[in-house]
Protein backbone atom coordinates (compact mmCIF):
# COMPACT_ATOMS: atom_id res chain seq x y z
CA UNK A 1 0.00 0.00 0.00
CA UNK A 2 2.63 2.23 -0.91
CA UNK A 3 1.83 5.21 -2.82
CA UNK A 4 4.29 7.60 -5.05
CA UNK A 5 7.09 8.43 -3.27
CA UNK A 6 7.12 5.41 -1.11
CA UNK A 7 4.49 7.50 1.58
CA UNK A 8 2.06 4.67 3.56
CA UNK A 9 -1.54 5.45 4.50
CA UNK A 10 -1.95 5.29 8.28
CA UNK A 11 -5.28 5.19 10.77
CA UNK A 12 -5.01 7.73 13.75
CA UNK A 13 -6.35 6.71 16.26
CA UNK A 14 -9.08 9.31 18.05
CA UNK A 15 -10.58 7.25 20.79
CA UNK A 16 -10.22 5.70 23.37
CA UNK A 17 -8.42 8.20 25.29
CA UNK A 18 -5.72 5.23 25.88
CA UNK A 19 -4.71 4.52 22.25
CA UNK A 20 -5.22 8.05 21.36
CA UNK A 21 -2.77 9.36 18.80
CA UNK A 22 -1.55 5.66 17.82
CA UNK A 23 -0.49 5.26 14.30
CA UNK A 24 -1.18 1.93 12.53
CA UNK A 25 0.41 2.18 8.86
CA UNK A 26 -1.56 0.31 6.58
CA UNK A 27 1.32 -1.45 4.79
CA UNK A 28 -0.31 -4.31 3.69
CA UNK A 29 -2.90 -5.80 1.43
CA UNK A 30 -5.22 -7.70 3.69
CA UNK A 31 -5.34 -7.08 8.12
CA UNK A 32 -7.50 -8.29 10.21
CA UNK A 33 -8.78 -5.93 13.29
CA UNK A 34 -9.55 -7.26 16.32
CA UNK A 35 -8.56 -8.09 20.21
CA UNK A 36 -6.77 -11.57 19.59
CA UNK A 37 -3.09 -11.49 19.85
CA UNK A 38 -2.71 -13.30 16.43
CA UNK A 39 -4.34 -10.08 14.59
CA UNK A 40 -2.37 -7.22 12.58
CA UNK A 41 -3.80 -4.88 14.16
CA UNK A 42 -4.47 -5.41 18.16
CA UNK A 43 -7.25 -2.81 19.88
CA UNK A 44 -7.06 -4.29 24.01
CA UNK A 45 -10.94 -3.01 24.30
CA UNK A 46 -13.88 -5.35 25.89
CA UNK A 47 -15.74 -4.02 22.94
CA UNK A 48 -13.72 -5.26 19.97
CA UNK A 49 -14.08 -8.49 18.78
CA UNK A 50 -11.81 -11.29 18.69
CA UNK A 51 -11.64 -10.56 14.67
CA UNK A 52 -13.34 -7.86 14.78
CA UNK A 53 -12.93 -6.05 11.28
CA UNK A 54 -10.76 -6.90 7.95
CA UNK A 55 -8.61 -4.16 5.91
CA UNK A 56 -7.52 -5.04 2.37
CA UNK A 57 -6.39 -3.35 -1.04
CA UNK A 58 -7.97 -3.66 -3.96
CA UNK A 59 -6.00 -2.08 -7.02
CA UNK A 60 -4.99 1.49 -5.98
CA UNK A 61 -8.28 1.37 -3.37
CA UNK A 62 -8.42 0.09 -0.14
CA UNK A 63 -11.73 -1.24 1.26
CA UNK A 64 -13.18 -1.99 4.81
CA UNK A 65 -15.39 -4.85 5.90
CA UNK A 66 -16.95 -5.96 8.91
CA UNK A 67 -16.23 -9.54 9.78
CA UNK A 68 -19.45 -10.16 11.90
CA UNK A 69 -18.56 -8.41 15.28
CA UNK A 70 -20.59 -7.71 17.58
CA UNK A 71 -20.52 -4.24 17.86
CA UNK A 72 -20.13 -3.57 14.21
CA UNK A 73 -17.95 -1.58 11.61
CA UNK A 74 -19.07 1.86 10.53
CA UNK A 75 -16.89 4.38 8.25
CA UNK A 76 -18.52 8.00 8.93
CA UNK A 77 -21.10 6.61 11.04
CA UNK A 78 -22.37 4.41 8.37
CA UNK A 79 -22.45 1.08 8.74
CA UNK A 80 -19.71 -1.40 6.95
CA UNK A 81 -21.34 -4.79 7.34
CA UNK A 82 -20.45 -5.36 3.54
CA UNK A 83 -16.89 -3.93 1.96
CA UNK A 84 -16.75 -0.34 1.49
CA UNK A 85 -14.26 1.88 -0.14
CA UNK A 86 -12.19 4.14 2.07
CA UNK A 87 -11.10 7.94 1.05
CA UNK A 88 -8.70 10.26 3.61
CA UNK A 89 -10.37 11.53 6.21
CA UNK A 90 -12.96 8.93 6.80
CA UNK A 91 -13.67 7.73 10.47
CA UNK A 92 -13.77 4.10 10.99
CA UNK A 93 -15.01 3.36 13.93
CA UNK A 94 -14.13 -0.51 15.07
CA UNK A 95 -17.23 -0.41 18.50
CA UNK A 96 -16.08 2.07 20.45
CA UNK A 97 -12.49 2.62 18.58
CA UNK A 98 -12.91 5.47 16.03
CA UNK A 99 -9.48 6.34 14.19
CA UNK A 100 -9.22 8.50 10.67
CA UNK A 101 -7.62 7.75 7.54
CA UNK A 102 -4.22 9.85 7.13
CA UNK A 103 -3.53 10.95 3.75
CA UNK A 104 -1.78 8.54 1.49
CA UNK A 105 -2.10 6.69 -1.40
CA UNK A 106 -5.06 5.43 -0.33
CA UNK A 107 -7.17 6.04 -3.76
CA UNK A 108 -6.07 6.83 -6.73
CA UNK A 109 -7.94 10.22 -6.82
CA UNK A 110 -6.29 11.40 -3.95
CA UNK A 111 -2.89 11.00 -5.83
CA UNK A 112 -3.61 12.74 -8.83
CA UNK A 113 -4.97 15.42 -7.25
CA UNK A 114 -1.67 16.46 -5.51
CA UNK A 115 0.32 15.95 -8.51
CA UNK A 116 -2.30 18.21 -10.73
CA UNK A 117 -0.71 21.54 -8.74
CA UNK A 118 2.83 20.97 -9.55
CA UNK A 119 2.88 25.29 -10.19
CA UNK A 120 2.64 25.57 -6.27
CA UNK A 121 6.39 26.38 -4.61
CA UNK A 122 7.62 24.63 -2.05
CA UNK A 123 7.50 27.68 0.38
CA UNK A 124 3.47 28.14 -0.39
CA UNK A 125 3.12 24.17 -0.03
CA UNK A 126 4.79 23.91 3.56
CA UNK A 127 2.94 27.21 4.34
CA UNK A 128 -0.92 25.38 3.31
CA UNK A 129 0.03 22.07 5.06
CA UNK A 130 1.06 23.92 8.45
CA UNK A 131 -2.52 25.78 8.10
CA UNK A 132 -4.00 22.58 7.39
CA UNK A 133 -2.35 20.75 10.41
CA UNK A 134 -3.84 23.39 12.36
CA UNK A 135 -7.35 23.28 11.32
CA UNK A 136 -6.76 19.41 11.85
CA UNK A 137 -5.62 19.51 15.32
CA UNK A 138 -8.46 22.30 16.01
CA UNK A 139 -11.12 20.33 14.36
CA UNK A 140 -9.65 16.68 16.27
CA UNK A 141 -10.10 18.67 19.86
CA UNK A 142 -13.61 19.38 19.02
CA UNK A 143 -14.57 16.05 17.18
CA UNK A 144 -13.00 14.47 20.83
CA UNK A 145 -14.89 16.42 22.93
CA UNK A 146 -17.61 14.99 21.14
CA UNK A 147 -16.79 11.54 20.83
CA UNK A 148 -16.79 11.37 24.56
CA UNK A 149 -19.83 12.64 24.96
CA UNK A 150 -21.28 10.02 22.48
CA UNK A 151 -19.34 7.66 24.04
CA UNK A 152 -20.81 8.50 27.66
CA UNK A 153 -24.03 8.35 26.21
CA UNK A 154 -23.46 4.24 24.95
CA UNK A 155 -22.02 3.87 28.15
CA UNK A 156 -24.93 4.60 30.29
CA UNK A 157 -27.20 2.63 27.84
CA UNK A 158 -24.89 -0.06 27.92
CA UNK A 159 -25.16 -0.07 31.68
CA UNK A 160 -28.79 -0.01 31.60
CA UNK A 161 -28.55 -3.17 29.43
CA UNK A 162 -25.98 -4.99 31.57
CA UNK A 163 -28.66 -4.96 34.79
CA UNK A 164 -31.39 -5.39 32.50
CA UNK A 165 -29.49 -8.91 31.67
CA UNK A 166 -28.36 -9.83 35.15
CA UNK A 167 -31.80 -9.64 35.93
CA UNK A 168 -32.87 -11.77 33.11
CA UNK A 169 -30.05 -14.41 34.41
CA UNK A 170 -31.22 -14.38 37.91
CA UNK A 171 -35.02 -14.63 36.68
CA UNK A 172 -34.26 -17.77 34.30
CA UNK A 173 -31.90 -19.36 37.18
CA UNK A 174 -34.71 -18.86 39.53
CA UNK A 175 -37.68 -20.38 37.27
CA UNK A 176 -35.21 -23.47 36.52
CA UNK A 177 -34.83 -24.28 40.35
CA UNK A 178 -38.77 -23.62 40.67
CA UNK A 179 -39.12 -26.14 37.52
CA UNK A 180 -36.88 -28.59 38.87
CA UNK A 181 -38.62 -28.60 42.39
CA UNK A 182 -41.90 -28.71 41.29
CA UNK A 183 -41.14 -31.46 38.73
CA UNK A 184 -39.81 -33.37 41.24
CA UNK A 185 -42.99 -33.01 43.74
CA UNK A 186 -45.09 -33.52 41.48
CA UNK A 187 -43.46 -36.75 40.12
CA UNK A 188 -43.15 -37.92 43.79
CA UNK A 189 -46.59 -37.62 44.58
CA UNK A 190 -47.32 -39.68 41.28
CA UNK A 191 -45.01 -41.79 41.62
CA UNK A 192 -46.59 -43.03 45.27
CA UNK A 193 -49.76 -42.88 43.86
CA UNK A 194 -48.57 -45.55 41.27
CA UNK A 195 -46.91 -47.53 43.95
CA UNK A 196 -49.86 -47.78 46.17
CA UNK A 197 -51.72 -49.16 43.41
CA UNK A 198 -49.29 -51.95 42.09
CA UNK A 199 -48.95 -53.11 45.96
CA UNK A 200 -52.91 -52.97 46.43
CA UNK A 201 -52.78 -55.46 43.20
CA UNK A 202 -49.90 -57.65 44.03
CA UNK A 203 -51.62 -58.11 47.50
CA UNK A 204 -54.93 -59.02 45.83
CA UNK A 205 -56.67 -55.97 47.20
CA UNK A 206 -58.27 -52.62 46.40
CA UNK A 207 -57.11 -49.30 46.03
CA UNK A 208 -58.66 -46.90 48.83
CA UNK A 209 -60.99 -44.58 47.44
CA UNK A 210 -59.23 -41.87 49.18
CA UNK A 211 -56.20 -42.24 47.43
CA UNK A 212 -55.34 -38.86 45.45
CA UNK A 213 -52.76 -39.38 42.39
CA UNK A 214 -51.29 -35.95 43.88
CA UNK A 215 -50.51 -37.42 46.66
CA UNK A 216 -51.48 -36.54 50.36
CA UNK A 217 -52.54 -33.29 51.02
CA UNK A 218 -50.78 -30.55 53.43
CA UNK A 219 -53.34 -27.26 54.44
CA UNK A 220 -56.16 -28.64 51.97
CA UNK A 221 -54.21 -28.92 48.68
CA UNK A 222 -52.49 -31.62 47.72
CA UNK A 223 -48.88 -31.93 47.63
CA UNK A 224 -48.32 -33.00 43.74
CA UNK A 225 -50.87 -30.77 43.04
CA UNK A 226 -48.89 -27.62 44.68
CA UNK A 227 -45.34 -29.44 43.23
CA UNK A 228 -47.42 -28.56 39.66
CA UNK A 229 -48.13 -25.02 39.74
CA UNK A 230 -44.73 -24.51 41.14
CA UNK A 231 -43.77 -26.33 38.13
CA UNK A 232 -45.73 -23.88 36.24
CA UNK A 233 -44.79 -20.94 37.53
CA UNK A 234 -41.20 -21.88 37.32
CA UNK A 235 -41.64 -22.73 33.73
CA UNK A 236 -43.07 -19.11 33.33
CA UNK A 237 -40.15 -17.32 34.98
CA UNK A 238 -37.94 -19.23 32.52
CA UNK A 239 -39.06 -18.07 29.61
CA UNK A 240 -39.53 -14.70 30.78
CA UNK A 241 -35.93 -14.69 31.59
CA UNK A 242 -34.72 -15.93 28.34
CA UNK A 243 -36.54 -13.56 26.81
CA UNK A 244 -35.24 -10.83 28.32
CA UNK A 245 -31.59 -11.80 28.24
CA UNK A 246 -32.13 -12.23 24.40
CA UNK A 247 -33.62 -8.83 24.22
CA UNK A 248 -30.70 -7.12 26.23
CA UNK A 249 -28.54 -8.59 24.13
CA UNK A 250 -30.09 -7.16 20.92
CA UNK A 251 -30.28 -4.01 23.08
CA UNK A 252 -26.49 -3.62 23.48
CA UNK A 253 -26.08 -4.05 19.49
CA UNK A 254 -28.50 -1.18 19.08
CA UNK A 255 -26.47 0.96 21.19
CA UNK A 256 -23.78 0.99 18.59
CA UNK A 257 -26.31 1.76 15.98
CA UNK A 258 -27.93 4.90 18.13
CA UNK A 259 -24.69 5.91 19.18
CA UNK A 260 -22.19 5.65 16.22
CA UNK A 261 -18.84 7.55 16.44
CA UNK A 262 -20.07 10.47 14.20
CA UNK A 263 -17.98 11.48 11.11
CA UNK A 264 -15.20 14.57 11.94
Amino acid sequence: MRGQKGSTPHLVVLAPDADHGRRIPLNKDYLVVGSEPTCDVRFEDPCVSRTHAALRRRGNALYVEDLGSTAGTFVNGVSAASARELHVGDVLTFASVAAWLEPGDVNGNETMTVAARPVMGAGMVHHVNRQHAGSIHYDERRYNSHVQYVNQQRENFLLEVASTRTKARRLAWTGLVMFVVGFGIFAAADLSFIKGISDSIQNGGQVAPATSPFGREVGGIPIGLAGWALAAIGALLLIVGIVLHVVATSRRKQAYREFPVPPP
